[in-house]
Protein backbone atom coordinates (compact mmCIF):
# COMPACT_ATOMS: atom_id res chain seq x y z
CA UNK A 1 0.00 0.00 0.00
CA UNK A 2 1.11 3.67 -0.62
CA UNK A 3 3.15 4.58 2.36
CA UNK A 4 2.53 8.33 1.09
CA UNK A 5 -1.29 7.87 1.37
CA UNK A 6 -1.69 10.20 4.37
CA UNK A 7 0.33 12.83 3.50
CA UNK A 8 -0.77 13.26 -0.02
CA UNK A 9 -4.61 13.02 0.88
CA UNK A 10 -6.63 16.15 2.02
CA UNK A 11 -9.62 16.10 3.05
CA UNK A 12 -12.24 19.00 2.16
CA UNK A 13 -13.44 19.28 5.74
CA UNK A 14 -11.92 17.01 9.07
CA UNK A 15 -13.93 14.51 10.94
CA UNK A 16 -14.38 14.84 14.85
CA UNK A 17 -15.16 12.06 16.47
CA UNK A 18 -16.36 12.25 19.90
CA UNK A 19 -14.15 10.13 22.30
CA UNK A 20 -16.35 9.93 25.40
CA UNK A 21 -18.62 7.90 23.67
CA UNK A 22 -18.58 4.75 22.12
CA UNK A 23 -17.43 4.79 18.57
CA UNK A 24 -18.48 2.17 16.26
CA UNK A 25 -17.96 1.72 12.50
CA UNK A 26 -20.96 0.43 11.04
CA UNK A 27 -19.68 -1.46 7.81
CA UNK A 28 -21.96 -2.60 5.04
CA UNK A 29 -18.89 -4.27 3.34
CA UNK A 30 -18.56 -2.16 0.45
CA UNK A 31 -16.70 0.55 -1.26
CA UNK A 32 -17.14 3.64 0.93
CA UNK A 33 -16.90 1.20 4.51
CA UNK A 34 -13.78 0.25 2.86
CA UNK A 35 -12.79 3.63 2.07
CA UNK A 36 -13.54 4.19 5.65
CA UNK A 37 -11.28 1.88 7.08
CA UNK A 38 -8.33 2.60 4.97
CA UNK A 39 -8.58 6.48 6.38
CA UNK A 40 -8.14 5.23 9.65
CA UNK A 41 -5.00 2.87 8.68
CA UNK A 42 -3.64 6.16 7.30
CA UNK A 43 -4.38 8.11 10.35
CA UNK A 44 -6.60 10.11 8.42
CA UNK A 45 -9.51 9.33 10.37
CA UNK A 46 -9.47 8.42 14.18
CA UNK A 47 -9.73 4.79 15.25
CA UNK A 48 -13.22 3.82 16.10
CA UNK A 49 -13.37 1.46 19.41
CA UNK A 50 -14.62 -1.53 17.21
CA UNK A 51 -15.68 -2.14 13.20
CA UNK A 52 -18.64 -4.80 13.20
CA UNK A 53 -20.55 -5.95 9.71
CA UNK A 54 -23.60 -7.89 10.05
CA UNK A 55 -23.88 -11.09 8.05
CA UNK A 56 -27.03 -11.63 6.37
CA UNK A 57 -26.20 -14.85 5.52
CA UNK A 58 -27.41 -13.59 1.82
CA UNK A 59 -24.06 -11.28 1.03
CA UNK A 60 -22.34 -11.39 -1.96
CA UNK A 61 -19.47 -14.13 -1.91
CA UNK A 62 -16.82 -12.14 -3.61
CA UNK A 63 -17.64 -9.22 -0.74
CA UNK A 64 -16.09 -11.49 2.61
CA UNK A 65 -13.39 -12.61 0.34
CA UNK A 66 -12.13 -8.77 -0.22
CA UNK A 67 -12.67 -8.18 3.44
CA UNK A 68 -10.60 -11.40 4.55
CA UNK A 69 -7.78 -10.66 1.89
CA UNK A 70 -7.63 -7.21 2.18
CA UNK A 71 -9.60 -5.93 4.66
CA UNK A 72 -9.15 -7.79 7.63
CA UNK A 73 -5.43 -7.28 7.88
CA UNK A 74 -5.71 -3.52 7.87
CA UNK A 75 -7.70 -3.87 11.21
CA UNK A 76 -5.16 -6.59 12.74
CA UNK A 77 -2.33 -4.36 11.84
CA UNK A 78 -4.12 -0.98 13.74
CA UNK A 79 -5.68 -3.01 16.65
CA UNK A 80 -8.87 -2.22 15.51
CA UNK A 81 -11.21 -5.26 16.55
CA UNK A 82 -13.49 -6.39 13.49
CA UNK A 83 -15.82 -8.51 14.00
CA UNK A 84 -18.52 -9.79 11.32
CA UNK A 85 -21.91 -10.70 12.97
CA UNK A 86 -23.94 -14.11 11.30
CA UNK A 87 -27.38 -12.45 11.38
CA UNK A 88 -28.85 -15.57 12.41
CA UNK A 89 -27.35 -15.24 16.15
CA UNK A 90 -29.54 -12.25 16.74
CA UNK A 91 -32.12 -11.92 14.38
CA UNK A 92 -36.00 -12.20 15.47
CA UNK A 93 -36.97 -12.55 11.88
CA UNK A 94 -35.31 -14.55 8.58
CA UNK A 95 -37.11 -14.22 5.16
CA UNK A 96 -40.25 -13.69 7.41
CA UNK A 97 -41.69 -11.39 9.66
CA UNK A 98 -44.80 -11.26 12.08
CA UNK A 99 -47.24 -10.77 8.82
CA UNK A 100 -46.84 -14.28 6.62
CA UNK A 101 -47.93 -12.58 3.66
CA UNK A 102 -45.08 -9.66 3.48
CA UNK A 103 -42.01 -11.38 3.45
CA UNK A 104 -38.46 -8.90 4.48
CA UNK A 105 -36.96 -8.08 1.11
CA UNK A 106 -39.10 -5.55 -1.49
CA UNK A 107 -39.96 -8.21 -3.72
CA UNK A 108 -41.88 -6.68 -6.96
CA UNK A 109 -45.47 -8.12 -7.34
CA UNK A 110 -48.21 -8.47 -9.23
CA UNK A 111 -50.64 -7.30 -6.68
CA UNK A 112 -51.09 -4.09 -8.65
CA UNK A 113 -51.27 -5.32 -11.95
CA UNK A 114 -48.89 -5.04 -14.86
CA UNK A 115 -48.14 -1.75 -16.69
CA UNK A 116 -48.38 -1.57 -21.06
CA UNK A 117 -44.67 -2.97 -20.99
CA UNK A 118 -45.61 -6.04 -19.10
CA UNK A 119 -43.41 -5.01 -15.92
CA UNK A 120 -45.07 -5.47 -12.29
CA UNK A 121 -46.83 -2.12 -11.13
CA UNK A 122 -46.01 -2.64 -7.13
CA UNK A 123 -43.39 -3.44 -5.06
CA UNK A 124 -43.41 -4.68 -1.16
CA UNK A 125 -42.58 -2.75 1.60
CA UNK A 126 -38.80 -3.41 2.66
CA UNK A 127 -37.20 -3.47 6.16
CA UNK A 128 -34.46 -6.12 6.07
CA UNK A 129 -32.26 -3.28 6.64
CA UNK A 130 -33.21 -3.07 10.25
CA UNK A 131 -34.21 -6.49 11.47
CA UNK A 132 -30.98 -8.03 9.75
CA UNK A 133 -28.50 -5.11 10.27
CA UNK A 134 -29.10 -2.45 12.19
CA UNK A 135 -31.03 -4.46 15.01
CA UNK A 136 -28.28 -7.62 15.17
CA UNK A 137 -25.16 -4.77 15.16
CA UNK A 138 -27.29 -3.25 18.20
CA UNK A 139 -27.93 -6.71 20.07
CA UNK A 140 -24.35 -7.98 19.49
CA UNK A 141 -22.55 -4.71 21.00
CA UNK A 142 -24.96 -4.61 23.69
CA UNK A 143 -24.18 -8.18 25.07
CA UNK A 144 -20.14 -8.03 24.19
CA UNK A 145 -19.95 -4.48 25.53
CA UNK A 146 -22.32 -4.08 28.67
CA UNK A 147 -25.81 -2.72 27.72
CA UNK A 148 -25.83 -0.32 30.66
CA UNK A 149 -22.24 0.66 29.82
CA UNK A 150 -23.18 1.30 26.26
CA UNK A 151 -26.56 2.82 27.92
CA UNK A 152 -24.57 5.64 30.25
CA UNK A 153 -21.55 6.51 27.70
CA UNK A 154 -23.89 6.40 24.40
CA UNK A 155 -23.10 4.94 21.16
CA UNK A 156 -21.76 6.77 17.71
CA UNK A 157 -22.23 4.64 14.60
CA UNK A 158 -20.19 5.62 11.80
CA UNK A 159 -21.81 4.99 8.18
CA UNK A 160 -20.56 4.47 4.63
CA UNK A 161 -22.36 6.62 3.08
CA UNK A 162 -20.74 9.35 0.62
CA UNK A 163 -21.91 13.12 0.24
CA UNK A 164 -24.25 12.44 -3.04
CA UNK A 165 -26.37 10.16 -0.30
CA UNK A 166 -26.51 12.39 2.14
CA UNK A 167 -30.66 12.39 1.94
CA UNK A 168 -29.94 8.83 3.18
CA UNK A 169 -28.93 10.15 6.81
CA UNK A 170 -30.67 9.53 9.78
CA UNK A 171 -30.95 13.18 11.62
CA UNK A 172 -30.88 11.73 15.31
CA UNK A 173 -28.68 13.84 17.47
CA UNK A 174 -29.90 12.81 20.90
CA UNK A 175 -30.20 9.08 22.49
CA UNK A 176 -28.29 5.77 22.87
CA UNK A 177 -27.74 5.52 19.42
CA UNK A 178 -26.55 8.10 17.29
CA UNK A 179 -25.05 8.26 13.77
CA UNK A 180 -22.33 10.22 12.41
CA UNK A 181 -21.14 10.02 8.32
CA UNK A 182 -17.04 10.78 8.14
CA UNK A 183 -17.57 11.00 4.22
CA UNK A 184 -20.26 13.24 4.20
CA UNK A 185 -18.35 15.50 6.90
CA UNK A 186 -15.11 15.39 4.39
CA UNK A 187 -16.92 16.05 1.75
CA UNK A 188 -15.98 12.36 -0.05
CA UNK A 189 -18.32 11.46 -3.23
CA UNK A 190 -18.80 7.68 -3.95
CA UNK A 191 -16.15 7.72 -6.62
CA UNK A 192 -13.56 9.48 -4.05
CA UNK A 193 -14.16 6.44 -2.39
CA UNK A 194 -13.15 3.98 -4.51
CA UNK A 195 -10.12 6.28 -5.53
CA UNK A 196 -9.00 6.19 -2.49
CA UNK A 197 -9.32 2.46 -1.94
CA UNK A 198 -6.94 2.13 -5.43
CA UNK A 199 -4.58 4.46 -4.24
CA UNK A 200 -4.21 2.78 -1.10
CA UNK A 201 -3.01 0.03 -3.38
CA UNK A 202 -6.11 -2.41 -3.01
CA UNK A 203 -8.42 -3.87 -5.65
CA UNK A 204 -11.43 -1.88 -6.22
CA UNK A 205 -14.12 -3.27 -3.88
CA UNK A 206 -16.81 -5.22 -5.17
CA UNK A 207 -20.43 -3.97 -5.04
CA UNK A 208 -22.24 -5.01 -1.69
CA UNK A 209 -25.66 -6.55 -1.78
CA UNK A 210 -27.34 -9.28 -0.90
CA UNK A 211 -27.52 -11.43 -3.85
CA UNK A 212 -31.31 -12.02 -3.78
CA UNK A 213 -31.71 -8.77 -3.08
CA UNK A 214 -34.71 -7.10 -5.43
CA UNK A 215 -33.05 -3.35 -4.94
CA UNK A 216 -30.63 -4.23 -7.68
CA UNK A 217 -30.70 -2.58 -10.54
CA UNK A 218 -29.48 -3.82 -13.98
CA UNK A 219 -25.62 -3.05 -13.90
CA UNK A 220 -25.92 -5.29 -10.46
CA UNK A 221 -27.58 -7.85 -11.51
CA UNK A 222 -25.18 -7.62 -14.66
CA UNK A 223 -22.39 -7.56 -12.48
CA UNK A 224 -23.01 -10.59 -10.40
CA UNK A 225 -23.90 -12.75 -13.21
CA UNK A 226 -20.60 -12.19 -15.10
CA UNK A 227 -18.40 -11.98 -11.73
CA UNK A 228 -20.13 -14.03 -9.27
CA UNK A 229 -22.40 -16.45 -11.59
CA UNK A 230 -22.48 -19.04 -8.46
CA UNK A 231 -24.54 -16.43 -6.60
CA UNK A 232 -26.70 -15.30 -9.92
CA UNK A 233 -27.85 -19.21 -9.90
CA UNK A 234 -28.57 -18.84 -6.29
CA UNK A 235 -30.92 -15.78 -6.89
CA UNK A 236 -32.80 -17.64 -9.75
CA UNK A 237 -32.81 -20.79 -7.21
CA UNK A 238 -34.34 -18.37 -4.50
CA UNK A 239 -37.14 -17.17 -6.89
CA UNK A 240 -38.64 -20.35 -7.45
CA UNK A 241 -38.36 -21.42 -4.18
CA UNK A 242 -40.12 -17.95 -2.78
CA UNK A 243 -43.00 -18.49 -5.67
CA UNK A 244 -43.90 -21.52 -4.09
CA UNK A 245 -45.04 -19.37 -1.37
CA UNK A 246 -45.79 -16.47 -3.16
CA UNK A 247 -46.16 -16.89 -6.75
CA UNK A 248 -46.73 -12.94 -6.98
CA UNK A 249 -43.55 -12.12 -6.43
CA UNK A 250 -40.70 -11.46 -8.27
CA UNK A 251 -37.00 -10.52 -7.97
CA UNK A 252 -36.56 -7.84 -10.85
CA UNK A 253 -39.41 -5.37 -12.18
CA UNK A 254 -39.85 -7.42 -15.44
CA UNK A 255 -41.72 -9.91 -13.60
CA UNK A 256 -40.28 -12.87 -15.55
CA UNK A 257 -37.83 -15.41 -14.02
CA UNK A 258 -34.47 -14.08 -13.23
CA UNK A 259 -32.40 -16.36 -15.70
CA UNK A 260 -35.05 -14.50 -18.68
CA UNK A 261 -35.23 -10.94 -17.45
CA UNK A 262 -34.10 -8.87 -20.53
CA UNK A 263 -31.37 -7.28 -18.21
CA UNK A 264 -29.79 -4.05 -19.85
CA UNK A 265 -26.85 -2.63 -19.04
CA UNK A 266 -26.85 1.81 -18.43
CA UNK A 267 -23.39 2.21 -19.56
CA UNK A 268 -23.12 3.26 -16.05
CA UNK A 269 -25.40 6.14 -16.07
CA UNK A 270 -27.91 4.43 -13.59
CA UNK A 271 -25.71 2.47 -11.38
CA UNK A 272 -27.98 2.23 -8.29
CA UNK A 273 -29.21 5.40 -8.80
CA UNK A 274 -32.61 4.25 -8.76
CA UNK A 275 -31.76 1.93 -5.95
CA UNK A 276 -31.06 5.09 -3.94
CA UNK A 277 -34.31 7.22 -5.49
CA UNK A 278 -36.53 4.18 -4.84
CA UNK A 279 -35.34 3.93 -0.53
CA UNK A 280 -36.11 7.72 -0.63
CA UNK A 281 -39.47 7.57 -2.44
CA UNK A 282 -42.23 6.31 -0.03
CA UNK A 283 -43.03 4.53 3.23
CA UNK A 284 -41.94 1.45 1.59
CA UNK A 285 -38.42 2.31 1.32
CA UNK A 286 -37.85 3.72 4.28
CA UNK A 287 -36.31 1.23 5.91
CA UNK A 288 -33.52 1.09 3.24
CA UNK A 289 -32.93 4.26 3.15
CA UNK A 290 -31.72 4.37 7.06
CA UNK A 291 -27.99 3.97 6.01
CA UNK A 292 -27.10 -0.10 6.75
CA UNK A 293 -27.35 -1.05 3.01
CA UNK A 294 -25.42 -0.47 0.44
CA UNK A 295 -22.20 0.94 2.29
Amino acid sequence: MSKSFAKTFIPLRQFKHNPERFNVLSSGGGTQSNAIICLIHAGVLPKPDVIVMSDTEREASNVFTYQRENIAPLCEEMGVEYHIIKKSLYATYDLVASDPDVPLPGYFTELNGRSQNGECRGKQPAFCSDKWKTEVIHRFLNERYGELNLTRRGVDMWMGISIEEAARRMRLTTGKWQRRYPLIEMMMTKQMAIQCVEDYGLPTPPPSLCWMCPNRDDDLWLYMKEHVPEDFQRACDHEKEIQKTWPHLWLTKYGVPLAEAPLKPSGGKNSQMDLIQFMETGSAGRMCANGNCFV
